[in-house]
Order: C-alpha cells, then sequence, then structure tokens
C-alpha cells in the first residue's frame, strides 16, 4: 500500500470499520454475558480462560494482524526502499561531487552544441553547393562580367529603347501590312491569276514592306556600329522607293482599267507613291525608337536581366532554406541550453532536495508509526472492554454473584507489534 493511500484514504476506512465491530463486538459480549451468567458459567473454581474471552480475544487480534500487515508495509517501504536509497544518496553526495557533476553537464552540453554546429555547417554547404544552384550561379557569374563590360563600355546602364512596349511596336507593322493588303490584292487580281498565286503575290507585297521599314529602322538606330550601316539604309531606302513606284505604277494601271481619266492618273500614281514612302517612314521611325543604339548592348541586357531573374529566383529558394536551416539550429541550440540550465539548477538544489525529502520521509514514517501504535492501544483497549463488558453483565446475572477464579487475574494485553519502534528511524 502507498503511503499517501495509507494516510489519506485507510486511516479513515480502517478507524470507521474498527468503531463498527466493537460496536458489533459489546452487543454481542453483552447477549453472551447474560446467558452465561444466567446459567452461573463459567464456574467459581475454573481458573482457565473461558472459550468465550479466547474467542473475543482471537477477533481483536486479529485486527491488531491485519493493521500490522498494512502498517508493516507501508513501513518497510518509507524505511527500506525510499529512506535508505535517500540516505545513501546523501551520505554520497558532497559539495566535490556536485561540482564535478556540473562539469560533465557542462562538458556534455558543449560537446552537443559542437557536433550540432558542425552539422549544421555541413547542411548549409550542401545547401549552397548544390549542383543546379552552382551551375545557375556560374552562369549567372558569365553573364554578369559579360554585362559589367558591356555597360561600361557604353558607359550606361538602360536600353535607350523610347517605344514600349514592343508588342506594340508588332501591332503597327501588322498595321501598316493589313493597310496595304486590300488595294494590292485587288491589283493583282488584274493580271487574271488563280486565286492563290495573287494572295501569294500581294501577300509578299505586304510582308515586305513592314520587314524592310523594321531593317532601316534598326539600321539607321545602329548606324554607329558599322560603316556599312548607312550604305545598307540608303539601299534599303532605294529598294523601297522602288517599289512604291512600280506598286503605284500598278495601282494607276488598275485605275485606268476601271476607267479614271488620264490626267487623274498621273496624280494617283504619285499619290501611291507617296502613300508607300510614308507608310515605309512610319514603320522606319517607329523601328528607330524601338530599338537600341547598340545591338550588343541589348542582346547582353535582355541575356543578363532573364539570367538575373531566373537566378534570384533560385537564390531566394536556397535562402529559405538556408533560413529553416538556421530556424531549426537555433531551437535545437536553445533545448540544448535549457536542457542543461535544468539539469544545472538540479544538480545544484540535489542536495537542499534530499535533506527535504529525508525530512518529509520521517515525518510520514512516524504519521504511519504513530497512527499505528494509537491503533494498536486502541484495539488492545477495546478487546479489554469486551472482556470487561461480557464479565460484568456475566456477575449481574448470576444467582450467588461470585467471579471465577481465573477472573482475579488481570487481562493480558493483546500481542502488539508497534511498540518502541520510534528509535528505528534514527
Amino acid at each position: 500500500m502507498e503511503t499517501e493511500i495509507f494516510l489519506k484514504e485507510y486511516q479513515f476506512t480502517l478507524e470507521s470499520e474498527l468503531a463498527k465491530n466493537h460496536q458489533h463486538q459489546l452487543q454481542k459480549s453483552k447477549e453472551k454475558g447474560e446467558e452465561d451468567g444466567k446459567r452461573n458459567l463459567p464456574s467459581v473454581d475454573d481458573d482457565f480462560t473461558t472459550p468465550i474471552e479466547q474467542e473475543i480475544r482471537s477477533k481483536y487480534q486479529a485486527e491488531i494482524e491485519g493493521l500490522y500487515q498494512n502498517g508493516r508495509q507501508v513501513l518497510n517501504d518509507l524505511k527500506e526502499n525510499t529512506f535508505k536509497q535517500v540516505n545513501e544518496e546523501l551520505n554520497e553526495l558532497d559539495e566535490t561531487k556536485i561540482t564535478g557533476l556540473l562539469t560533465e553537464v557542462e562538458n556534455e552540453k558543449t560537446k552537443k552544441l559542437e557536433e550540432l554546429t558542425l552539422n549544421h555547417l555541413d547542411t548549409v554547404k550542401d545547401i549552397e553547393n548544390s549542383p543546379h544552384y552552382q551551375l545557375e550561379k556560374k552562369r549567372f557569374d558569365k553573364i554578369k562580367n559579360r554585362w559589367e563590360e558591356v555597360s561600361e563600355k557604353h558607359n550606361r546602364q538602360e536600353s535607350n529603347i523610347q517605344f514600349k512596349p514592343y508588342w506594340a511596336y508588332i501591332l503597327l507593322l501588322l498595321g501598316i501590312g493589313i493597310a496595304e493588303f486590300p488595294l494590292n490584292n485587288q491589283v493583282f487580281i488584274s493580271f487574271r491569276e488563280t486565286p492563290l498565286l495573287t494572295l501569294i503575290m500581294a501577300g509578299v507585297l505586304v510582308i515586305t514592306l513592314p520587314f524592310l521599314a523594321h531593317a532601316a529602322g534598326k539600321l539607321l538606330k545602329q548606324v554607329k556600329e558599322r560603316s556599312i550601316y548607312p550604305i545598307l539604309f540608303i539601299i534599303l531606302f532605294l529598294t523601297v522607293g522602288t517599289i512604291s513606284y512600280f506598286t503605284a505604277l500598278l495601282r494607276s494601271n488598275y485605275l485606268g482599267e476601271l476607267g479614271v481619266a488620264e490626267e487623274q492618273l498621273l496624280l494617283d500614281q504619285w499619290t501611291f507613291f507617296t502613300i508607300g514612302v510614308i507608310l515605309f517612314m512610319v514603320g522606319t521611325v517607329a523601328s528607330f525608337f524601338a530599338h537600341d543604339s547598340s545591338n550588343e548592348f541589348h542582346e547582353v541586357y535582355k541575356k543578363y536581366h532573364r539570367e538575373e531573374e531566373q537566378f534570384l529566383k533560385l537564390q531566394k529558394e536556397v535562402s529559405d532554406k538556408r533560413a529553416a536551416e538556421k530556424e531549426n539550429f537555433d531551437a535545437e541550440r536553445k533545448r540544448i541550453q535549457n536542457e542543461c540550465s535544468d539539469k544545472t539548477e538540479a544538480l545544484k538544489n540535489k542536495l537542499q532536495s534530499l535533506k527535504s525529502k529525508k525530512t518529509e520521509i520521517t515525518g510520514n514514517y512516524k504519521k504511519v508509526l504513530a497512527f499505528c501504535q494509537g491503533m494498536e492501544r486502541k484495539i488492545n483497549n477495546h478487546f479489554k472492554e469486551a472482556i470487561f463488558n461480557y464479565r460484568d453483565t456475566n456477575l449481574t446475572y448470576r444467582n450467588n454473584h461470585r467471579q471465577p477464579k481465573a477472573w482475579g487475574e488481570l487481562v493480558p494485553d493483546l500481542k502488539g507489534y508497534f511498540v518502541e519502534k520510534e528509535s528505528e528511524q534514527e
């Protein structure tokens, strides 16, 4: 039985049961005393203990035996196990021992922190030295170095493109081509070719004008890059002029077939020529403002910023992994430090804790022993009270009112177990 249960529950239960049994025994002994007294039993000359008194004695002795079994279990546990263990620890523990244990705890903490730090650094290296990341880093460093060379060469960091976004420029070129298509298609229909061939002839002309305008604008913007660009621009301009002239001539012939007056045809011819040149110039100007003055700078600029965007995404992933590892490292380091602090605090308080525990155990032992001794005396008193109750009732109902010889002696105490046990705990 555990000490706490014994002190809190068993005492109350035992006292209640003993009181109840004692009242029952008093009633029974009274009835038996009246019965035997009327029969003048036991005899006056009897000098031995009667069976009824032996029965009463055995019942109260059984209560002491039950108390002894439970009390002895608790006392032995307190003395042989808990108290003995605490006493041994107290005998072994001193300031030197505590100092040694504290040193061991500190050394253990240092070892764990060193292992944790090494593992953390290895993990960080693995994250930073992953093949994919290193490959992307080399690629980015290469284009970055190239970008620094080109930007220093051209003495600028931004492109000088004014027509943005680029897709708007493409739409403009498509618009120029589409504007040319219906009329050119009608002109080529007059050749009475098949519809597919007519469509191809008109389409080639429509595609040619925006393409030439695109090339001319780019050559004009980057004219300083190569000395041949001005010559190429003049050739393109003359080519477009020639195409526009003959296209205007075709359109005039087409109008002539429709019955337009001859004096009007010359005006229409130069009008169509001028429109073609104007459309070319619009496309050229748009191309001029949609391109950088250096093709080298623009290509490196685009590649650098594209690679930079991809590398920054990858770098963020690596940074997130590194941050997560750092968070885990800090949490584990804090756990080790807290564990060491708890052990250190426990060791510092261990001596006082053991002394307090010894005092508590000693107090519980004395409480249990005092209770058992008190109950043992109480049961013994109950036993004698039951005997005297029987004898008094017996004498009352005897005819001669004489007591047997055996009653002249003192009633012997019950066998006790908890007498003089206080010294055993010291």
